[in-house]
C-alpha cells in the first residue's frame, strides 16, 4: 500500500477451499480516483470514521462510520474519500461466498448496511492480534461473525418494499414496457413515494438503475457472442436498436458495434 500508517497482512496462499480469505487490510488514507477499480476476489468492508461514497455501475450510496459494504469479483467500483475516510476489508473468494450473499440477500444492488460502528473495535482488535501463523483464522473469523450479525439486523418496512422493487426489476428489465409507474401498479404503492424510497435507499433513480440493468445485460449478452444489435437491444428491453444504441454509447462510452468489435479483438 502506499501510505505509511496502513497495515495490510496477507494470509499465505492456500489451495481453493469453501471459503477463503486473501488479505486483511486497515485503508487509513485512500486516495480519490476517477477510474473504478476491478478486484478478482469479494471484498467486505467496515467504515472506521470519516465519510465516503461507494460508487457502482448501479448504486450511488454514502458511507459513514460503521457502514459495513461489499464489493463484488470482477464487478467495477470507487470509493470517494469524502471526508478524511478511514476503513478496514477482507478480501475472500469461495463457493461458500455465493451461498453467504444469497442467505442475506447481498447483491450489488444491497450491499451497504449502516449501524454497526459496534463492530469497528473488534475488527481493529482482530488486524492487531493477527500474524502470519493466525492470520486465516483470524481474517475468517472476522468474516463469518460480521455476516452473522447482519443477518441478525431486522429489516424495516421500508427495506422489504426496496427488495421487492429490486425484484421486480430483476424478473421484468428484459420488457420494453417496464417503468416506474408499473412496477408501482404491480406492488400497490404510489409511484412519487417508490421513486422517493428506491432514490434514498439505492442513491440513484429507479429509470437510471434499471438503464444499468439492461446495459449490464445488453454487454453480457455481447460477451457471449450476440452480435446483431437489434436482438441484443430487444433482449435487453428497448424495443428501438436507434435508441438503444445511444444509450448504450452514453453510458459506456462507445457504441455497441465498437463494443463487439473490441471484445471481438480481445478474445
Amino acid at each position: 500500500m502506499k501510505q505509511k500508517n496502513n497495515i495490510c497482512k496477507f494470509v499465505p496462499f492456500s489451495t481453493p477451499k469453501e471459503l477463503s480469505t486473501q488479505n486483511f487490510v486497515y485503508e487509513t488514507s485512500p486516495e480519490n480516483s476517477s477510474e473504478n477499480h476491478v478486484n478478482k476476489n469479494h471484498t467486505m468492508n467496515i467504515v472506521i470514521s470519516g465519510k465516503g461514497r461507494l460508487c457502482t455501475d448501479l448504486i450511488k450510496r454514502n458511507l459513514d462510520a460503521g457502514s459495513v459494504f461489499f464489493t463484488f469479483a470482477e464487478s467495477p467500483y470507487k470509493i470517494e474519500n469524502v471526508d478524511n475516510l478511514n476503513y478496514m476489508f477482507i478480501t475472500f473468494s469461495g463457493q461458500r461466498a455465493e451461498e453467504l450473499f444469497d442467505r442475506f440477500a447481498i447483491s450489488p444492488a444491497n450491499c451497504v448496511f449502516g449501524g454497526y460502528e459496534g463492530l469497528v473495535s473488534f475488527w481493529q482488535s482482530s488486524i492487531v492480534k493477527a500474524n502470519e501463523k493466525n492470520l486465516d483464522l483470524i481474517s475468517e473469523g472476522v468474516l463469518i461473525y460480521t455476516f452473522s450479525q447482519l443477518y441478525s439486523s431486522p429489516l424495516n418496512k421500508e427495506d422489504y418494499l426496496v427488495n421487492d422493487i429490486l425484484k421486480f426489476i430483476e424478473d421484468n428489465f428484459t420488457d420494453s414496457e417496464l417503468s416506474l409507474q408499473s412496477a408501482a401498479n404491480e406492488l400497490g404503492y404510489n409511484a412519487k413515494y417508490i421513486s422517493r424510497i428506491f432514490k434514498e435507499n439505492l442513491g440513484v433513480t429507479f429509470s437510471e438503475y434499471l438503464k444499468n440493468v439492461r446495459i449490464q445485460h445488453a454487454s453480457f449478452l455481447m460477451e457471449q457472442g450476440i452480435t446483431a444489435i437489434k436482438n441484443v437491444a430487444i433482449l435487453s428491453g428497448y424495443s428501438d436498436p436507434f435508441y438503444f444504441s445511444n444509450v448504450f454509447k452514453k453510458t459506456v462510452g462507445i457504441s455497441p458495434s465498437e463494443f463487439v468489435k473490441k471484445k471481438g479483438n480481445e478474445n
